[in-house]
């Protein structure tokens, strides 16, 4: 992919991302932990958590593809750190990244990416978690206004002044490596429950 347009893109979109998210309406429903952890969310809710969490000491994994680079740019305009790998591409490579990163950041993953099935976690963030001792925060964001792309995940971008909830679920540690399979579906489900709870109340 050429330098200079890649160059162009990482600040036009972090330009993008700032400019359309000031007109954001977030509401937190929950705190924001203080100490490190390992943040969870869909791969289609990026928007609004690299606009929330900017310039703040968050490390994201990114996948090392050509799409993963379009995104990777904007983050560490933004202010994040990235390490660049996928289960299917220097995996082994980026997991040692992710833990020297979280000796001094929380990290983020998006455990459905790069592609998919989307909304449905994988163990490599499990993984993650058991080799940096950090918790698993699940993180839940619903829009009441977007677009949808005609995208694996069906990536979603807020319309501008739209109403967003965020909320931050329970830490989930992983302590032993055979729990690694055992809580996979305990993880996917407490995604599923934030996102429930987390979900904006349309008036009928």
């Amino acid at each position: 992919m050429n330098r200079f347009f890649l160059f162009l893109e990482k600040y036009l979109a972090a330009g993008i991302v700032l400019l359309v998210g000031s007109t954001f309406r977030i509401k937190t429903l929950t705190n924001i932990p203080a100490q490190r952890v390992i943040y969870s969310f869909w791969h289609r809710d990026m928007i609004p958590l690299l606009f929330q969490r900017k310039f703040e000491k968050i490390a994201v994994l990114i996948s090392p593809s050509k799409d993963g680079e379009l995104i990777a740019g904007p983050a560490q305009v933004l202010g994040f750190k990235t390490a660049r790998g996928s289960s299917s591409r220097r995996g082994i490579k980026a997991l040692k990244e992710m833990m020297e990163l979280s000796k001094k950041h929380s990290l983020a993953i998006t455990p459905d990416g790069p592609k998919g099935p989307s909304q449905k976690v994988k163990e490599g963030l499990l993984y993650l978690a058991f080799h940096t001792r950090l918790p698993i925060i699940p993180v839940a964001v619903d829009i009441s206004s977007e677009r949808i792309f005609n995208s694996w995940d069906k990536f979603r971008f807020p319309i501008p002044f739209s109403k967003i909830n965020i909320s931050y679920g329970e830490p989930i540690f992983i302590e032993k490596k055979e729990e690694i399979k055992n809580k996979l579906s305990f993880v996917q489900k407490a995604m599923e429950k934030l996102a429930e709870k987390n979900k904006i109340k349309k008036i009928k």
